[in-house]
């Protein structure tokens, strides 16, 4: 794992760009050795993850990304950064590597802390439901939100975040993958709700 602060030296506000606000829930980006970036966000993904990755590593891959606003005692359990046609299917696929940026936080955030476990094995989703009860917290490692930090980590790493009482906390998300899943293959943008997954046409895909 690895954390980085002042990670980026920005000419605009990420948050208040078109590309940011709008973007569906779930999005995909072949990555820049495949094809310029298109918007804001794909902007600052290449900035953040060029020189973390050897892009021959992942010719047949690209990005999966997505943002998250906490707020209002917002929280997320424990998890690993899948694709999310698992809900759909019975595909339980992780992606190699993941990174969280956070784009903004309040000065009076409290709460929203990233907890992220030892655990990192790429099985299927009932052991990691089963897993996930059983984590031990005295092994679990702590990372506050800090606006312009980065966190990267093995996808396959449990993490989750803490309840927020006060504030708000916006990130941009990403994970990367060697080989596109079948569900970015069929469509780059998507929404779920509940267990069903819809393709979104994002207007806005190609702005600032």
């Amino acid at each position: 794992m690895l954390v980085k602060d002042n990670a980026l030296d920005l000419s605009f506000n990420l948050s208040d760009s078109k590309a940011y606000q709008t973007m569906p829930m779930y999005n995909y980006w072949k990555g820049w050795w495949a094809e310029n970036p298109r918007n804001s966000v794909e902007e600052v993904i290449k900035l953040l993850w060029e020189d973390l990755i050897n892009p021959n590593d992942y010719l047949e891959g690209g990005f999966e990304y997505w943002s998250r606003v906490f707020q209002d005692m917002g929280s997320l359990e424990w998890h690993q950064d899948t694709c999310e046609a698992h809900y759909i299917n019975d595909d339980y696929l992780i992606a190699d590597k993941s990174l969280v940026y956070y784009v903004e936080v309040s000065y009076d955030l409290c709460g929203g802390v990233m907890e992220v476990a030892p655990y990192n094995e790429r099985l299927n989703l009932e052991a990691q439901c089963k897993n996930a009860l059983n984590i031990d917290t005295e092994t679990i490692e702590r990372i506050r939100p800090k606006e312009n930090r980065f966190v990267l980590m093995d996808s396959a790493q449990m993490h989750r975040v803490t309840r927020i009482h006060k504030g708000t906390r916006k990130n941009l998300a990403t994970s990367i993958w060697k080989n596109t899943p079948q569900l970015f293959k069929e469509h780059e943008n998507w929404h779920r709700n509940m267990e069903s997954m819809t393709k979104v046409h994002w207007q806005e895909k190609e702005s600032n």
